[in-house]
């Protein structure tokens, strides 16, 4: 038969809440019978003594006949009120009566319709047996009540009538004004129908309710009855919420057989050849064997709960034990507690007695039923008083109940349980923990479970009789001595052996699922040092004094796992502590999907010096001893001496103390509050054990460094386990037999001078059961980038590193290995540069691997992505440290501190990126970088790379020798990371970056700064970085992590050739296309470089713009009228004059064109033949003739007048001419302004020194307010701002910047004639 698993939802039949009482309103009052009240009486009697009055007082007057008249109306008055009082009295009684019926035939309708409702209601919730088939095939019904239900274990045994709404009457009568006696019996007969509900389910509460009774001389009846209530509960309750048993004899087995098939009746933690045992039993003592292990667990959790004054309560979260004892016609068989302090109730266990006679009843009952026939009598006798019901037994036919037990048969709810073992440890160390053989040790009898009382209980020694001495950890809620305590021994006292001991016998009665270690030693000794390899121990952390760093990490390490632990217990449901976690995870058996929490050992040697070297840690332990219980932190404080005033409260949470020697008195009484500890002998190992007030002891430490005993000769001890037998009728204990055959003995390694410590603990580490690591090791000092990873691979793609958690949105690239001890973590440090605006930045001091990093950084992306996904830019101002980058497919070009102009390109290059970037985004409306990488292949193309990088090393150089750069780098890091371009800088310091910039870089990461203060991360956490540890560093999210070195090869050696080769693997496996590279101008442009150019109509094409190379244009004769060049001498000035007076020669005729040649250095002699030269001057006289010639041309010229020729005055070295007083081109100031008018063009230069002053002689400043083109060739960069937010700077020869009125300027190179005379 296989078996199905049921899942129970929700209930759908809620339990019939309590109903309100009914309260009905008090009969009527009877009216009493006078006939006038008040002033009714009062007014034919007034007046009555007015007449009187009128008659007497006025005699002989007219008043007296009035007064006559008076009397009579009066006496009229009095008779007419008398006669309408009579029979009011009887009217109002008839009139009160019908209402106060019509009342109560409404409230009695009422009353029926509820009570008709109770009785569907309650038959659908307690149907007979005859309707349980449709409970068990419905999946709403079926099992359906919990453990809280307030009717679990409630079943039906009749029907009958019962109290369900109590019915109570108003009283409001006083002895004058009484109610209506025959209202109110009315009202009584109301109360006596409907006291009472007939047509009800009898129901016995079965829970937790001990011994009850079901009596009846036949015994077919108390069996039905028993039967009934078998199949009722197996219906509505759950195999894991009842566990049901029946004891009876041979002779009577045959009116049991049936159950055999319940699921409830079968003992899982007792598996034999033929499944589960059946509790199918023939004696009381039988079920207590069997359930031996399940009462004893019972009785512990009980006496708990009456220490905790929880009473019963605990026992209603447990699973019930329902026992039927078949002892009909014979006295009642008692089911014995384990403990006679606890009864069968308080348990959680039930046991329904069938006996023919009262007399045959047990001591003490809680509950009898007693059959008659067809009648029945239930009595409650724990209520107060005992409360009888009475009513008729259901039909129970028995083919019916085997046929409801076998359609339960194959269901199932939840898996198997186990029984947990208990041991007796005796006095000497290797006996009391089964290590006859030390050499040869069985791990699955050592770490078999241990019963609750010894779990966390092991020896450390023994008193001074011989008597093992037990240090239990457990709390004291769990009678133990914890779960915190204080070791306290000077030098030479056994300390470190004591430690040891403890140690040892806790790894070797605890299997590493139940505990785990963490061992610390601040000064570094060898105290733990044996245990490395124990498979209990999940950290060893020695050495602290040695490296600050360590100490904050152990901090970081130990409250991570406290936060853990914390977390775990919160997942996990409503799970107080780690008790209940555990008794959840048993519940679910292999189903379970809660992570193993063994319980965790702290142990610290030397925790004196390690408060001194970081006080933060007494607020650990604080909180550790608050929280530790619930969480299975135990904390042991070990120390040579402890001073009072530096625990601030902690002693208060420290249950035990171990107290060896000490030095002085007033360590003893702080340890024991004794002097007792100073006056022990000065051997090793000798001690007092001291909790609360509860126990003081004096023991022996055992000793188990000492040298291993020959064992040879030793006897194995004998290995035990169950029988298989053949599954009988009824459920019997099955025995143990010795001829199991046991396991050969393992090999152990033995080395020179063995100890006990050292031969278990070299068996335990063989041990596949690993604790979770707590304390992983420190980052190495140095590390590959393939290390970081697990390996590199080649992929169509090209190389690439085997990161896990690469996949996923934004820009992630390996940098090295991140160390998360407080998640007990170590892996690849993923730095994202599409989060946080995009951008990062790495501080550090001179030699602490800031280009390293960078370096990483451009390596790390080019084996995690392709060339089309990130194109990778570099500016290296601060040596050549980028220089090995250059052999990457990713890397469109890097600039070294000399090669400025490359710089300058470099940045102009990204930034037009930035710009075509945003076109690109308006024309296919992306909203993020996101959009941009999941565009097609098309619109990827577009851009390049999907992703660009700038890597510029020493950003701090930018504000003082690049200035020109910053707006442009500025504007990146502002806008940059939404259109997927990310600038990574290093810096020494903060101060370094511009205030206005740092917040773009959100992404930080800090190596060690020369003044830790300074960090913007912690600045506690920046001065545990060592000095002299290069690429250590600090990330924004307060870790450390090792940066890795730019190498594939797993050769941790900082030296470059492991990145040049590294770039020409990762070249030589990618064929695709390229980020776009950085385009540089060249040094000489030929003028056929131009050719293609489209020209005339005074459109001169004179050079290529840096940023896009295309042609720089001169429209002399249309927007731009007149061209002024600034440049010192041999920067190409004469040269551009030459080429754009050849260009217009060459488009215009001399008809049409002439110019007027003012040359103080005679550069431009041969450059305009005599049919186009107007005028030709090469000093100040010749020039002031020359302009007063040109300037008598100029006046006679109209605006109108279209037929005449255009005049160009081609000026070279302008400032020589100005050096004069006489000012020869000042005559042409006043025609300048309406150049356009009359035909005249400006095309002259200058020299940038003295520019400042002389820009704003009348002349030149008339050409420049007239709106010319400038072009400002290289100069010295003192001279200041000679055009608006543009500054001369050092240029190559022929280079320089454009600038074009509105707008920004352009770098320029212009085209090279040939051979120039140049000035």
């Amino acid at each position: 038969m296989s078996t199905r698993m049921v899942h129970r939802p929700t209930r759908a039949a809620r339990p019939i809440s309590t109903m309100e009482p009914v309260v009905l309103d008090a009969p009527p009052q009877l009216p009493d019978g006078r006939s006038a009240v008040g002033l009714q009486a009062l007014l034919p009697m007034a007046g009555a003594g007015v007449a009187m009055s009128m008659m007497m007082f006025l005699r002989g007057s007219g008043f007296a006949a009035l007064g006559a008249v008076v009397m009579v109306v009066a006496l009229a008055a009095a008779g007419a009120m008398y006669l309408t009082q009579l029979g009011k009295a009887g009217r109002q009684r008839r009139v009160q009566r019908e209402r106060y019926q019509d009342y109560l035939e409404e409230l009695r309708e009422q009353l029926r319709e509820d009570e008709q409702r109770l009785q569907e209601q309650a038959t659908v919730l307690d149907p007979p047996v005859s309707r349980l088939l449709d409970v068990i095939r419905s999946p709403a019904r079926l099992w359906e009540r919990r453990r809280a239900d307030i009717d679990f274990l409630r079943v039906r045994v009749g029907m009958g009538a019962l109290p369900v709404r109590p019915i109570q009457l108003r009283e409001q009568s006083t002895p004058t004004n009484p109610l209506d006696p025959f209202m109110r019996h009315e009202a009584q007969s109301l109360m006596r129908r409907f006291e009472l509900t007939p047509g009800l389910p009898l129901r016995v509460d079965l829970d937790c309710a001990g011994d009850v009774s079901v009596i009846s001389p036949d015994r077919h009846e108390v069996v039905a009855l028993a039967s009934a209530i078998l199949v009722q509960v197996a219906a509505f309750h759950a195999p894991d919420d009842v566990t049901l048993a029946i004891v009876t004899t041979p002779e009577r087995a045959m009116s049991w057989q049936w159950a055999r098939w319940l699921p409830h009746l079968l003992d899982r933690s007792s598996i034999g050849p033929s499944g589960p045992t059946p509790l199918l039993v023939t004696a009381p003592e039988t079920l207590a064997e069997l359930l031996a292990g399940d009462l004893e667990e019972r009785a512990t959790s009980a006496l708990k709960s009456f220490r905790h004054n929880a009473g019963r309560a605990e026992a209603r979260t447990r699973s019930r034990l329902l026992v039927i004892d078949d002892a009909h016609g014979q006295v009642a068989r008692a089911l014995a507690s384990p403990d006679q302090f606890v009864g069968l109730g308080s348990l959680g266990v039930t046991v329904v007695h069938l006996l023919a006679d009262r007399l045959h009843e047990p001591g003490d009952i809680s509950r009898r039923i007693t059959i008659d026939g067809g009648s029945l009598v239930l009595e409650d006798l724990t209520a107060s008083p005992p409360t009888t019901l009475v009513g008729t037994v259901d039909e129970v036919p028995v083919p019916l109940v085997e046929g409801l037990a076998r359609g339960i048969a194959p269901l199932r709810l939840s898996a198997d349980s186990y029984d947990d073992g208990t041991g007796t440890p005796p006095a000497d160390f290797q006996d009391l923990l089964g290590l006859s053989d030390p050499t040869n040790l069985d791990l699955a009898t050592l770490w078999r479970p241990r019963g609750e009382r010894d779990f966390l209980r092991v020896p450390i020694g023994v008193d001074p009789v011989g008597r093992p001495v037990l240090l239990d950890l457990k709390e004291s809620a769990q009678l133990g001595m914890g779960p915190h305590g204080l070791c306290v021994g000077a030098t030479g006292s056994g300390k470190s052996e004591l430690l040891r001991t403890l140690v040892l016998a806790l790894a070797a009665s605890h299997p590493p699922e139940r505990l785990a270690m963490v061992l610390v030693d601040y000064k570094g000794g060898a105290t733990f040092a044996p245990f490395a390899e124990m498979p209990h121990v999940s950290g060893l952390i020695t050495n602290l004094v040695a490296d600050a760093a360590l100490v904050e990490r152990m901090y970081t390490s130990l409250d991570g796992e406290v936060q853990r632990r914390q977390q775990l217990l919160a997942d996990a449901g409503k799970v107080t502590d780690i008790v209940e976690y555990h008794l959840l995870r048993a519940v679910q058996g292999e189903r379970s999907t809660l992570p193993p929490l063994p319980h965790l050992l702290v142990l610290i040697d030397e925790f004196g010096e390690l408060l001194a070297a970081k006080s933060e840690f007494i607020d650990l332990f604080l909180r550790i001893g608050r929280i530790g219980r619930s969480i299975g932190v135990h904390l042991l404080l070990s120390s040579q001496r402890v001073e009072q005033g530096k625990m601030r409260g902690l002693e208060n949470y420290l249950a035990y103390r171990l107290g060896l020697r000490t030095l002085t008195e007033m360590e003893s009484r702080t340890v024991l509050d004794t002097v007792d500890a100073f006056q022990l002998p000065p051997l090793p190992g000798n001690g007092y054990l001291k909790v609360d007030v509860s126990i003081y002891q004096r023991f022996k430490a055992a000793y188990v460094s000492g040298p291993l005993t020959d064992g040879a000769d030793a006897e194995l001890a004998p290995i035990v386990g169950p029988m298989a037998k053949p599954m009988p009728v009824f459920g019997t204990v099955r025995r143990d037999t010795d001829d199991d055959v046991p396991e050969e003995p393992k090999a152990t390694r033995r080395t020179t001078g063995p100890t006990l410590l050292s031969t278990v603990v070299e068996q335990m580490a063989t041990s596949d059961q690993r604790v979770q690591a707590i304390w992983l090791p420190p980052l190495p000092p140095a590390l590959t980038l393939d290390q970081v990873a697990d390996g590199i691979r080649s992929t169509p793609e090209g190389l690439r590193l085997d990161i896990a958690g690469q996949s996923g949105t934004g820009l992630r690239v390996p940098l090295g290995r991140l160390d998360d001890p407080a998640r007990q973590w170590q892996g690849p440090w993923l730095v994202d540069l599409g989060s946080s605006g995009g951008n990062a930045l790495v501080l550090g001091g001179p030699g602490t691997g800031k280009t390293t990093a960078l370096r990483t950084l451009a390596l790390g992306l080019a084996t995690t992505h392709r060339p089309t996904d990130v194109g990778i830019y570099g500016i290296d101002l601060l040596g050549n440290g980028l220089a090995g980058l250059v052999g990457l497919p990713h890397v469109g070009g890097v600039a070294s501190r000399e090669d400025r102009e490359r710089i300058r390109r470099t940045v102009d290059e990204v930034h037009a990126m930035l710009a075509q970037r945003q076109r690109i985004y308006t024309q296919h409306q992306f909203d993020t970088i996101d959009d941009l990488r999941a565009a097609d292949e098309h619109v990827r193309a577009e851009v390049g790379c999907v992703d660009v990088v700038l890597l510029i090393d020493g950003y701090g150089q930018l504000n003082t020798e690049f200035e020109s750069l910053e707006p442009k780098v500025h504007d990146l890091l502002a806008r940059g990371g939404r259109y997927g371009i990310h600038v990574v800088g290093t810096a020494r310091r903060w101060n370094e970056v511009r205030a206005a910039q740092q917040v773009a870089f959100a992404n930080r990461i800090e190596l060690r700064l020369t003044e830790p203060a300074e960090s913007s991360i912690d600045g506690r956490l920046a001065r545990g970085i060592p000095s002299d540890q290069a690429g250590r560093a600090l990330t924004s999210g307060k870790l450390f992590a090792q940066i890795a070195l730019p190498r594939l090869d797993g050769q941790p050696d900082p030296a470059n050739a492991g990145l040049v080769a590294a770039a020409e693997s990762v070249r030589g496996s990618w064929s695709g296309p390229l980020p776009p590279p950085v385009r540089v101008l060249p040094a000489v442009l030929p003028l056929a470089d131009l050719a293609d150019t489209p020209a005339g109509h005074g459109v001169v094409p004179f050079g290529r713009f840096e940023s896009d190379f295309t042609p720089a244009v001169l429209d002399l004769f249309g927007q731009d009228q007149h061209f002024f060049v600034l440049g010192d001498p041999r920067t190409g000035k004469t040269n551009l004059l030459r080429l754009v007076a050849e260009e217009l020669m060459g488009q215009y005729s001399p008809d049409d064109l002439v110019f007027a040649v003012f040359d103080p250095r005679r550069g431009l002699a041969d450059v305009v033949p005599d049919a186009y030269c107007g005028g030709y001057a090469t000093n100040a006289t010749l020039a002031q003739q020359l302009s007063a010639a040109v300037c008598e041309e100029l006046a006679k010229r109209q605006p109108s007048d279209s037929a005449r020729s255009r005049i160009v005055l081609l000026i070279d070295d302008y400032d020589i001419l100005a050096a004069s007083a006489s000012q020869p081109l000042g005559a042409f100031v006043p025609y300048v302004a309406a150049a356009r008018d009359t035909g005249l063009h400006v095309v002259m230069t200058r020299r940038v020194a003295g520019a400042s002053r002389g820009l704003f002689e009348p002349f030149p400043l008339a050409v420049r307010e007239a709106g010319c083109l400038s072009l400002l060739m290289s100069g010295d960069r003192t001279e200041g701002q000679l055009f608006t937010g543009v500054r001369p700077t050092v240029l190559p020869v022929g280079r320089g910047q454009l600038i074009r009125p509105g707008h920004p300027p352009r770098m320029t190179q212009t085209a090279y004639l040939g051979e120039t005379k140049e000035h």
